[in-house]
């Protein structure tokens, strides 16, 4: 039996639908049964009801969920009272995104807890290594380990860019970044960084979150 998510379109294989779909996050309730080798948009019944309090509260999830991400390595590095720099390091994220052409400017959100956050904030030099589809392995170290515990970096194949930054040898492009301006949201700092340098490494896709989410 073939079962697919009518919020994300997520197909799934087998007797029932999954308890939770890995894309969207939502319940089975979600899942309709199709033929396979079917096409065409998918039903989703009651869709002009009027929605309870419940249902609202799910719709915002959703509606959250279903934004895109991509999946990066950013990395910066400590600095002394000097401005020399000390050591390096880095953390898997999900929300960096262009915001103007002129200047080239970007915005990086991290958690105000996490160390490279702290070096950002000391150093104002970002690296941003983007991740192909074939980059779980880094997402993963970089992503469930502390860098104030380990060296994040041992054994991983990077290269420094003319910022200072350390950039993956096996990204699918890297970009350096300067920072210009900051936003406290509480939990996370967004930093709005002007763009200094890229370089295309590799051909091919980007990966995203939600490609990481349902294919690690």
């Amino acid at each position: 039996m073939l079962w697919e998510c009518t919020i994300c379109h997520y197909m799934h294989k087998g007797d029932v639908p999954p308890d939770i779909c890995p894309l969207c996050k939502n319940d089975a309730s979600y899942f309709r049964e199709v033929e396979e080798g079917s096409s065409g948009p998918p039903i989703i019944s009651g869709i002009n009801q009027i929605l309870t309090p419940v249902d609202e509260k799910r719709s915002m999830a959703t509606a959250v969920n279903s934004l895109t991400y991509g999946l990066f390595i950013v990395t910066s590095f400590d600095v002394d009272d000097k401005g020399e720099r000390l050591r390096d390091n880095g953390q898997t994220a999900n929300t960096c995104f262009q915001v103007t052409s002129e200047p080239l400017q970007i915005a990086v959100a991290l958690n105000t807890s996490n160390l490279t956050h702290e070096f950002v904030q000391k150093s104002g030099k970002i690296g941003i290594s983007v991740l192909h589809h074939q980059g779980h392995a880094l997402a993963g170290r970089f992503g469930y380990k502390s860098g104030r515990d380990c060296d994040k970096f041992e054994g991983v194949t990077a290269h420094r860019g003319p910022s200072g930054v350390l950039l993956m040898d096996e990204a699918l492009t890297t970009l350096e970044a300067t920072v210009v301006q900051t936003f406290d949201t509480g939990t996370h700092t967004i930093f709005l960084a002007e763009v200094t340098r890229g370089e295309a490494l590799f051909e091919g896709e980007p990966m995203t979150y939600a490609y990481y989410r349902a294919s690690r």
